[in-house]
């Protein structure tokens, strides 16, 4: 039997990793910080209630919506074909 790769154990498990055969606790390690990589990388939702919580993707999930009932309550922006004039200096 091989030991973990990051201490003395005996490694009973493998993880998507080089190196792959480690222990229990650290592969629990690895998997917990994979799926907290993910969760903040691609902004879904937080499982823990209907509501958002305070966690870093909750909070930006709802930075988003603000900033966006910002941009829609002043309309789009003018588009490349329409004129605007500038004042000079003088």
């Amino acid at each position: 039997m091989t030991i973990c790769a990051y201490c003395s154990q005996p490694a009973t498990l493998t993880i998507i990793a080089n190196p792959h055969k480690v222990c229990s606790t650290h592969a629990l390690e690895f998997w917990t910080g994979l799926l907290g990589y993910t969760h903040e990388r691609f902004n879904i939702p937080c499982v823990k209630g209907t509501t958002l919580c305070s966690c870093p993707a909750c909070e930006e999930m709802s930075a988003a919506r603000l900033r966006t009932a910002a941009i829609n309550s002043v309309g789009p922006s003018p588009g490349d074909h329409e004129g605007f004039g500038v004042r000079l200096a003088s």
